[in-house]
């Protein structure tokens, strides 16, 4: 017959509510009762969580933290979220930095997951990245507790991934209505074209311009630094507001067009996406994600799973349009549309 809490309660002389929350490791039950609780479950073949089993040796409660790139503004403020979260929870962080590789972002997560079965392994991991394949990530799921910061949740439901994530849709839809209320009928979308967060915010971008009598395009970020003419090209045809992806993107741009003598933004608007203190610098009107609680909430979920939660979460978190002082009013007149 299989053991049950209450056959460890009988045991052990505690409450069957007792003995819930010491198999599931809550850091409220005494480290005695605890240590208790975890030997009966085991004597009597009684599954315990691995955060009470941790608990119970007197082990580091560590989790795994993987990032596409720390030096990145938006990755640099979640990790400070994240990391004074895990503290706060009793955790340490094991951050692990990918710096924009999309190999070392595997290996880095194998790695973390193959540490699950050691002493000193992680717990759980928070990815903080869109870069990674959803049966990679289901993989590692399938034995310790993932949380996403960033995919959609639609790409991970039913793979035992919680995510997090900003509802990136309106804050786009926010930003070129913006644009279109100053007079902007012709904007450019920039971004990095192989990346995941360009996909989904150019998606945004096209829905949203399409709702509109406006004009869009695109173009890739990359491009446009290593021949910045094209940026004059793209304001000769009547472009009077360049979107990019993010605010580290928006300040390539910006870099690349001061090389050729064109400033920007002054002859025509510039917007980021993601609200980091580089934006700010930049008197940058951007989309403002909820960073320090993203941050938060990736670590959380990790622990929440540990706890003994089984359900999958994705959440959307809401959005803000900082506006500043890279968006003016569009010139009257504007280049004949081709």
């Amino acid at each position: 017959m299989t053991a049950t809490l209450r056959d460890v309660a009988r045991r052990t002389g505690m409450s069957r509510s007792l003995v819930s929350l010491a198999l599931r490791g809550d850091d409220g039950v005494s480290a005695p009762r605890r240590e208790l609780a975890v030997r009966a479950a085991d004597e009597l073949g009684l599954p315990v969580g691995s955060l009470a089993r941790r608990r119970a040796a007197g082990a580091p409660l560590v989790l795994g933290l993987l990032l596409t790139e720390r030096a990145n503004p938006f990755h640099a403020e979640v990790l400070r979220s994240a990391q004074a979260t895990a503290d706060t929870l009793g955790f340490a962080l094991r951050v692990v930095d990918a710096f924009r590789d999309d190999d070392r972002l595997v290996s880095g997560l194998e790695a973390l997951h193959t540490s699950a079965g050691s002493a000193d392994g992680v717990l759980g991991v928070a990815v903080v990245s869109s870069r990674l394949p959803p049966a990679a990530l289901a993989a590692a799921a399938a034995d310790l507790p993932v949380a996403v910061l960033g995919s959609a949740g639609e790409a991970l439901a039913g793979r035992g991934v919680d995510t997090v994530r900003s509802d990136e849709e309106s804050g786009m839809r926010e930003l070129v209505l913006h644009l279109a209320a100053a007079g902007h009928v012709r904007t450019c979308f920039v971004g990095e074209t192989e990346h995941p967060s360009t996909t989904r915010r150019g998606r945004a971008y096209g829905a949203a311009v399409a709702l509109l009598p406006t004009d869009g395009r695109a173009e890739d970020v990359g491009s446009l630094v290593a021949d910045p003419a094209r940026i004059a090209r793209l304001l000769g045809d009547g472009v009077t507001a360049f979107v990019t992806a993010n605010d580290a993107t928006a300040a390539r741009l910006v870099s690349a067009a001061a090389g050729v003598g064109l400033r920007l933004p002054g002859i025509a608007s510039v917007t980021g996406f993601d609200g980091t203190a580089l934006a700010g610098r930049l008197d940058l009107t951007t989309v403002d994600q909820p960073r320090a609680r993203m941050g938060a909430r990736v670590v959380e979920l990790v622990v929440e799973r540990l706890r003994g939660r089984r359900v999958e979460r994705h959440e959307v978190l809401p959005t803000r349009l900082e506006q500043r002082g890279s968006v003016r009013a569009a010139p009257l007149v504007l280049s004949p549309r081709g």
